[in-house]
Formats: C-alpha cells, structure tokens, sequence
C-alpha cells in the first residue's frame, strides 16, 4: 500500500470513528434533555450517517489503491450513489418502522454530518501544510 493511500484510508476510518463519538453524544444530549424515546432517535439518526460512512469508507479503500485515476472516481460515484441510496432507505425504516421522534434523528444525523465535514476539512488542512 502506498503512503498516501493508507493515510487516507486511516483519516477516513477516523472520520467515521469521530461521526459514532458525535452520535452517542448527541443520544447523551438527547436522552439527558427529552428522555430515552429521543436518546434512542437521536442514536439512530446518528447511526444512520455512520452506516452510510463506513460503506463509503469500505468500497473506496477495501480493495487497495485503484489502479487508475479513473478508477477511482467510478468506485467514489458509485460509492456516493450508493451511500445516498442506503441514507434514505435508513431514514425511511428508522421513521416508518422503528417510529423514531423526528427531531432528535434529524438533528443528531446533523451533528454526525458535520463531523463528516469538519473531518474532511481537517484532512485537507493536514495535508496542505
């Protein structure tokens, strides 16, 4: 594995490690402030963006370094396609049959997306400097 490669997959994986912290926080928060009904939203909200990471996470560096550059950009767009496709659904089954409280899931998926952001923006830094 290259250098570059296994720094990047080492700082996404942590990424998606900080976006499950944010996540058990946010149902801390929730559970502390609305009781456990939202404690168990928020954690699913959450873990719904987690999920969505890590699947990200997976198919952009389980199979090693991309040979091409265009290979690469196929697994990130079909990676990106997919991991919308896996949020929605995740949303769908965590409101219709799992009848999570809206406002906590939401606003913990939130919390979890911007520590996606915050992460990425951090790698970018790291590496600028």
């Amino acid at each position: 594995m290259s250098g570059t490669f296994s720094q990047a997959r080492r700082g996404t994986f942590l990424i998606v490690g900080m976006q499950l912290a944010v996540a058990l926080l946010a149902a801390l928060v929730a559970g502390a402030l609305a009781g456990w009904h939202a404690a168990w939203s928020a954690l699913i909200g959450g873990l719904i963006n987690v999920l969505a990471s890590l699947y990200l996470a997976f198919k952009l560096f389980g199979r090693g370094p991309a040979a091409a550059a265009g290979q690469w950009l196929g697994r990130l767009l079909a990676g990106e396609a997919l991991k919308f496709v896996i949020t929605v659904v995740l949303f769908v089954l965590a409101i219709v049959v799992l009848k999570a409280a809206f406002l906590p899931l939401i606003l913990a998926f939130i919390a979890t997306y911007v520590a996606y952001w915050i992460g990425l923006v951090r790698m970018g830094l790291g590496k600028a400097a």
